[in-house]
């Protein structure tokens, strides 16, 4: 007896194909999803190969947004308890509690050994650059649960406690003569007026990008840089919903607010790139680095920072740098020979409050 009847082996062509359907997505336009963390093979993948390989797998199947989307929707219409790396507070604010998020603003872990990390590493950066002339402050863009404590469930503001890795940054590098601008009273205050955080996105608005950019040029003694809100932004508009929103399968051209970018905050014209200064990245690295100059006067900025400077500062910077570039602070990793290539006059090192604290051993940065 035959094992498939000829009639029904036309249905394993059928079931093959439908197997391989998800491979078109690896050539055809997809949904919107979380950046994918793992770009490439690990090598020598077959040695453990569920350990090594599944991370890239899960990160590069086809169709991954438009399955992430529809799995996120049917998870909420289930109500299901499988952990997002998100929590929905008050008045619909999302935060993002992936990285320990949650429990660093809240102040529910402490980990000492990575705060002493950054502080040898600033006071470092502090001393070998003021050797050089060159002016170093710090900025670090709080979490959005640093800023809106108010806005978490009952249940996270019961948790907090201090100090938090944040208060234990603000006060230990001002004394040990590094300039820093602790960003939460400012915003804070600021909501007053407006939003300074999207309510659903990782990071903060337009409004809270101008005031973190303006703290940070007071810090590194520029205080003339600062850009007033009126030149920058106009008023208060519906935007897209952002990526934490996607977590829970929600999308909308009208979902959120921010204000929208006017000339300061917009793209310069006629800058001319500085090619070879920034580390060279892999493909479809989200954190490639810039240099530019601008063809004015004025001192030479270099950040190092994030997302939460990267797309919002160019503008900003262009407008008094006579050239500004950026780069990833790689969690105190980053390439220290980009100071020696771009020559600053200035440096911001600007980590958000997530990745305030040196992962790892900062030995790799050659200081000299």
């Amino acid at each position: 007896m035959p094992l498939l009847f000829a009639y029904r082996r036309w249905w394993c062509f059928a079931f093959i194909g439908l197997l391989l359907l998800p491979t078109l997505g690896l050539v055809m336009p997809d949904l919107k999803a979380p950046i994918r963390t793992v770009q490439t093979v690990p090598p020598a993948w077959w040695i453990q190969a569920t350990e090594r390989l599944d991370p890239y797998i899960n990160n590069n199947y086809g169709f991954r947004g438009l399955f992430m989307g529809a799995h996120a929707a049917y998870s909420k219409f289930m109500k299901s308890t499988r952990e997002r790396p998100v929590l929905i507070g008050q008045k619909g604010q999302i935060f993002y509690t992936g990285e320990k998020a949650l429990d660093q603003s809240l102040g529910r872990i402490f980990r000492t050994d990575q705060v002493e990390r950054l502080v040898h590493v600033t006071d470092r950066m502090r001393d070998v650059l003021k050797a050089r002339g060159i002016t170093f402050a710090m900025v670090v863009p709080p979490n959005g649960q640093s800023v809106m404590p108010d806005l978490l469930p009952a249940w996270a503001q019961t948790e907090q406690k201090r100090p938090t890795e944040y208060d234990s940054v603000a006060a230990t590098l001002p004394a040990r003569g590094t300039a820093f601008a602790d960003l939460r009273p400012e915003l804070t205050a600021a909501r007053q007026e407006g939003p300074v955080y999207r309510r659903t996105d990782t990071h903060w608005n337009d409004r809270g990008a101008l005031i973190g950019f303006n703290a940070a040029m007071r810090a590194a003694g520029r205080p003339d840089f600062q850009i007033p809100e009126s030149e920058a932004l106009g008023p208060l508009t519906p935007t897209p919903t952002g990526d934490l929103a996607r977590y829970l399968g929600e999308t909308s051209e009208t979902g959120d607010l921010d204000y929208p970018r006017k000339a300061p905050m917009l793209p310069a014209p006629n800058l001319k790139p500085l090619p070879g200064l920034m580390p060279a990245t892999r493909a479809n690295d989200p954190f490639e680095g810039y240099a530019y100059e601008t063809g004015h006067a004025g001192p030479r900025i270099l950040v190092i920072g994030d997302s939460f400077s990267q797309s919002y500062w160019p503008g900003l910077l262009a407008r008094n740098a006579s050239a500004f570039g950026w780069t990833h602070h790689r969690n105190c990793r980053f390439e220290w020979s980009v100071i020696d290539r771009f020559k600053p006059d200035i440096v911001i090192y600007a980590p958000v409050e997530r990745a305030i604290t040196c992962l790892g051993s900062p030995a790799g940065l050659d200081m000299k």
